[in-house]
């Protein structure tokens, strides 16, 4: 007799068990379910999120009016500007600029430069960065070379391609003595193109 009440004790305890261990089972499969429905507006709000990354994208590579200030010759200039780079991670990345100034002669500036980027602080959205560089300057008129130095937001936007909120700093020396240095500030979205 007391056999078969330890042996029915087993045995209710091990159904009592079974019985929870099933239960959480099915609350599991349960909360899956929950989740599969609920995905298709995750997915959404995903696709959401790169169409805002594609459009800000688009918005780099065609906004032009980016705006640049310089004192040349101890007068204030204002134009805008554009700026698309190459580079590879982490050894920087090569920068074409074009700079229209509004002014009566020598309108056109062309910067070709090599910027080192140093992170800050990269997330998940964006990377904060310090460049360091250096480059060419002409205004088809005089030449020169430039230091600079920018603090950026890098923004991707694809696997290769960028986005760049900056805030640029540069003092151009001209080859020339007898021509005047130019300082100047520079301010936007460039497109930065890392393979």
């Amino acid at each position: 007799m007391r056999n078969i009440k330890s042996g029915l004790n087993k045995l209710i305890i091990l159904s009592v068990l079974l019985s929870i261990f099933s239960s959480g089972t099915l609350l599991s499969q349960q909360s899956d379910v929950r989740l599969n429905s609920i995905n298709p507006y995750l997915n959404l709000l995903q696709d959401r999120q790169q169409s805002a990354i594609d459009d800000i994208s688009l918005l780099a590579v065609l906004f032009p009016l980016n705006p640049i200030f310089l004192i040349e010759n101890k007068r204030f200039y204002a134009g805008i500007t554009k700026e698309f780079s190459i580079g590879k991670f982490p050894f920087g990345r090569f920068a074409a600029e074009y700079s229209l100034i509004f002014r009566e002669t020598r309108v056109n500036h062309l910067r070709l430069s090599y910027n080192f980027d140093i992170p800050l602080e990269a997330g998940d959205i964006a990377a904060v960065i310090l460049s360091a560089g250096g480059g060419y300057f002409t205004d088809f008129d005089k030449k020169g070379y430039f230091p600079q130095l920018s603090f950026g937001i890098l923004l991707p936007a694809t696997e290769i391609i960028a986005v760049n909120l900056y805030f640029k700093t540069r003092y151009t020396f001209m080859d020339d003595k007898s021509k005047s240095d130019i300082f100047d500030i520079s301010l936007g979205f460039s497109a930065a193109y890392y393979f």
